[in-house]
């Protein structure tokens, strides 16, 4: 759509088209997971808004549009978490509310992205709503978040929330198919996106990805065993794995997943070539505990988001269930 990446079709068009009739805010809030390209579907909007003919924005050809293709439009500025830090903090947002006070040198608007908007300190956010509660007519603000639960409710009050859920399973094997026409396990990994398309990607990536699928299926029964001292082996083999975290609980989600389908109803399962395994853990545990792991996997997944060191996630929930 418009040479970018976007699963949210629907969500864009009504986006532009406010642009178009003169109706858009000053404040937005895209909240959805990263495979999803909601920072494609932020500079779409982004290029929208600061396109000079308003009627057909983005043309594609104007000035603004031009050099925002090339990346060379001093009034987009992005707002990112520093590599060395966890978060996003006071003096980058202060600096961001600074520059918002400058008129747009070429463009409509000066529009602002702030990336993993959900690490925005609460201090951040704070001096952001000095000027959220009275922007200028020319500045527009989009934060971008997988989860929007750390941003301020005074925040999100300023803002309008567009929310990108994740898509049918139809779009997901568009998107495999399309980018990935000799792909074998193209059904596997409908399923395992679980509506995030881009998750395909880090997948088809991994030269090691059936070992690490394979010790994540072992690995379950230390998440569910009653004897706690194994929730120690699930935190090393997290350590060991920290980079993978996320997606390794996804494995875990899918698997559990399976094993409870396995035990209750012994209908279709996602990872049929692990289904002897999968069967061991569902006659091993009640239905109950292996539903307690996927909440405590959830939980876990939801701390690796906010920066939580992956051995200390794997241990709390290990050690809750």
């Amino acid at each position: 759509m418009f040479g970018y990446t976007v699963f949210h079709k629907d969500i864009m068009n009504s986006l532009i088209d406010t642009v178009r009739r003169g109706k858009s805010a000053n404040a937005y809030i895209f909240e959805g997971d990263a495979g999803l390209a909601v920072n494609d579907a932020a500079e779409l909007f982004a290029k929208s808004l600061m396109c000079m003919e308003q009627e057909s924005a983005p043309c594609g050809s104007c000035a603004t549009c031009e050099a925002f293709s090339s990346r060379a439009d001093p009034d987009l500025v992005y707002v990112r978490r520093p590599k060395d830090k966890a978060t996003i903090g006071v003096d980058a947002a202060r600096k961001a509310m600074i520059e918002a006070m400058s008129r747009p040198l070429y463009s409509k608007r000066r529009v602002f992205i702030f990336d993993e908007g959900d690490m925005l300190t609460a201090e951040a956010q704070n001096v952001m709503l000095k000027v959220l509660e009275e922007p200028p007519e020319y500045a527009v603000f989009i934060i971008v978040c997988n989860n929007g639960d750390n941003i301020l409710q005074t925040v999100r009050s300023r803002s309008v929330v567009i929310e990108f859920p994740p898509v049918s399973d139809d779009i997901v094997r568009e998107y495999i198919e399309e980018k990935y026409p000799d792909n074998k396990d193209t059904e596997f990994l409908v399923s395992f996106c679980a509506g995030i398309p881009m998750t395909a990607d880090a997948m088809i990536a991994r030269e090691d990805l059936e070992a690490l699928r394979e010790e994540t299926l072992n690995i379950i029964p230390r998440f569910l065993s009653a004897n706690k001292v194994y929730a120690y082996d699930a935190a090393a083999f997290f350590e060991k794995n920290k980079d993978n975290a996320e997606e390794i609980c996804d494995m875990l989600l899918m698997y559990l997943r399976d094993a409870l389908v396995t035990s209750l109803c012994g209908g279709d399962i996602v990872n049929i070539d692990k289904a002897e395994k999968i069967g061991l853990i569902a006659s091993s545990y009640t239905p109950s505990v292996i539903a307690a792991g996927a909440d405590e996997v959830m939980m876990m997944k939801k701390m690796l988001q906010k920066h939580i060191k992956p051995s200390v996630a794997a241990l709390h929930a290990a050690l809750k269930i």
